[in-house]
């Protein structure tokens, strides 16, 4: 809970940033279509004539004028590279640069996702490798020196391809696939007669895909970045296997009901498979493999399903015992 608090900060920023891009793209329509739309229903061969209308081409200008602030590398040359692949020249029609102005918009957002979340899955590194290292130790009551987490580590966890798609290419892969719904919703606003104010409001509602896509992606990561930092301080500490922990209430998925409180050697820690997230918005997490007396004497949290309040419970009871009391209630 306290990791993914801190990714409410950035959730919000990226929401900010869906918000202030909206708003351009809201401008550029505006500006390109004049007062055509304003109150106006455009008839479909008004619509299709007025899109197909050259402007000028400012690409290149607003590229320039937003590339300074863009600070992803990797980014940055895949916006030059679909620029260079276009071949616009002097003149484009008007359709052609409202999707220009799409793109660019959802690239920038896409800037603000990636370097707002290196930084907090950084931070989280960190975090949660020192405060696993302490609640180790306090559960032992022996205090010892642990080694920094080494900055070589820091950069593998980052950069693991562990779901299939680096995490950076999921936000470029949404940010692109965003665009192109916005692009399609524009289309279908301008051909179907739609006004202004209209289509502007059907944007602002589409965005909000944007901002939960980026939060799903945001939430599993933070799952797979505090459990690989969590890994590594039971090597530190000289654990050798880690208990399984599921969140007891009735939102918890088969799967990691299925996981609860069984034991993984730290050796065969797979992710996805033994090792949270098993799957996006996983909320699983892992305790040290302390002996079952041991943990007989330690309480964990659970959620009634009956009156959503949280109490706690013995920790060595697993989620299908805790869940069968329930069932035996309600039959």
């Amino acid at each position: 809970e306290s990791y993914h608090k801190d990714s409410n900060r950035v959730i919000l920023k990226i929401a900010k940033a869906y918000e202030e891009a909206i708003k351009e793209i809201n401008r550029d329509i505006e500006r390109m279509l004049g007062n055509l739309m304003k109150g106006n229903e455009l008839t479909k061969s008004e619509a299709k004539k007025l899109l197909n209308q050259k402007v000028k081409n400012e690409v290149i200008e607003q590229y320039q004028r937003l590339s300074p602030t863009i600070e992803d590398a990797k980014l940055k040359q895949k916006i030059i590279a679909h620029i260079e692949a276009q071949a616009y020249g002097a003149r484009i029609t008007r359709l052609e640069a409202l999707k220009e102005s799409v793109y660019l918009n959802l690239s920038m957002i896409a800037d603000v996702e990636l370097r707002e979340c290196e930084k907090l899955y950084t931070r989280t590194i960190n975090k949660a490798y020192y405060l696993n290292c302490y609640d180790i130790q306090k559960g032992l009551a022996i205090g010892f020196n642990v080694a920094a987490m080494p900055t070589e580590v820091i950069e593998e966890i980052l950069k693991t391809n562990w779901s299939g798609l680096h995490y950076s290419d999921r936000v470029w892969r949404n940010s692109q696939v965003m665009a192109k719904k916005l692009e399609q919703v524009l289309l279908k606003g301008v051909m179907t007669g739609k006004s202004y104010r209209k289509l502007a409001i059907e944007l602002e509602e589409m965005s909000e895909d944007g901002v939960f896509a980026a939060e799903r992606l945001i939430r599993t990561e933070m799952t797979y970045i505090s459990n690989q930092a969590e890994l590594q301080s039971y090597k530190e500490c000289g654990i050798n296997e880690y208990i399984f922990v599921a969140t007891l209430d009735s939102r918890t998925s088969k799967p990691c009901r299925k996981m609860d409180r069984k034991r993984v050697k730290i050796s065969e820690a797979v992710v996805g498979e033994n090792l949270p997230p098993l799957h996006p918005w996983c909320r699983s997490t892992t305790r040290m493999g302390i002996d079952d007396e041991a943990l007989a004497s330690m309480q964990r949290r659970a959620r009634n399903p009956e009156t959503g309040k949280t109490y706690l419970v013995p920790a060595n009871r697993s989620y299908s015992e805790w869940e069968a009391q329930f069932t035996n209630k309600s039959t």
